[in-house]
């Protein structure tokens, strides 16, 4: 069922279903950068058996209210916290892909007492920019003084060009741009190494756009975790949703209750 909860003045969608009267717990779901809560319909639609499931459109994102400010990975952690207090939510079971995982990561390092355990699919904020992309943001960053300093009133046709010229995907929501540029300045391998939860990792064979390299490193910051390949790219939990579902019913099995 899809409803609305107002976090602190921003209007954020969610779905809960379960189709258990009683559920082994609750699994929280944070999207990636271009999914939405129905990105996890296909882990959902067999997890809610067991489970009480709950996937966040995220603020800014689908059809959740955009934030009066530029939020980065601190304020959306925070936004977890803030949501699973409004719930009433004890302690959960966080699931976060990519830009969710992001934002796990930080959480768990943060509020870890909230928390049963972890699952990040290709989760970001290990991952380092190279010297190209440093210089093809910071063009992009000073192509927009000359360009606006022309005048035409089709400024902003010119400076997408610009963008695409250079190799930077430039999201056309404003505030997810500016969002992006902050998220991906913010390293978070401290925060990994900080996390005491039981954390499954799972990442696609085929993973181009984070590699499976990155889910290694992680494996190695977050003491103790579990690291699973399944078949796919960056949506392998979609592309192999069967498989991704034994696991995490797997891993919730077997380290039940335990915290370290």
């Amino acid at each position: 069922m899809d409803m609305i909860v107002d976090i602190k003045g921003v209007k954020v969608s969610y779905s809960r279903t379960c189709s258990s009267k009683t559920p082994k717990g609750t699994l929280v779901f944070l999207h990636g950068w271009g999914g939405s809560s129905q990105s996890w319909k296909p882990n959902i639609s067999e997890l809610k058996q067991n489970y009480d499931c709950i996937a966040i459109d995220m603020p800014g994102f689908s059809v959740s209210a955009q934030p009066d400010e530029i939020w980065g990975v601190e304020e959306y952690s925070k936004f977890i916290k803030d949501f699973a207090v409004s719930l009433n939510l004890n302690r959960f079971v966080l699931v976060g892909k990519s830009f969710g995982g992001r934002i796990g990561i930080l959480y768990a390092s943060k509020w870890s007492e909230t928390l049963t355990h972890l699952i990040l699919v290709a989760a970001a904020g290990l991952e380092r920019r190279s010297l190209l992309d440093k210089i093809k943001v910071a063009l992009a960053k000073i192509g927009k003084l000359p360009l606006s300093l022309l005048g035409f009133k089709n400024f902003e046709l010119l400076r997408e060009h610009f963008y695409k010229v250079i190799g930077v995907n430039r999201d056309s929501n404003n505030y997810k741009w500016e969002v992006k540029k902050l998220v991906t300045n913010t390293n978070l391998t401290e925060a990994a190494e900080k996390i005491p939860v039981p954390t499954l990792i799972v990442w696609g064979t085929n993973d181009v756009i984070l590699p499976l390299k990155v889910g290694k490193e992680l494996n190695h910051k977050i003491k103790g975790s579990i690291l699973k390949q399944i078949k796919g790219g960056h949506n392998a939990h979609q592309e192999s949703a069967e498989e991704f579902n034994y696991l995490v019913d797997k891993f919730l099995a077997n380290n039940r209750g335990l915290v370290r």
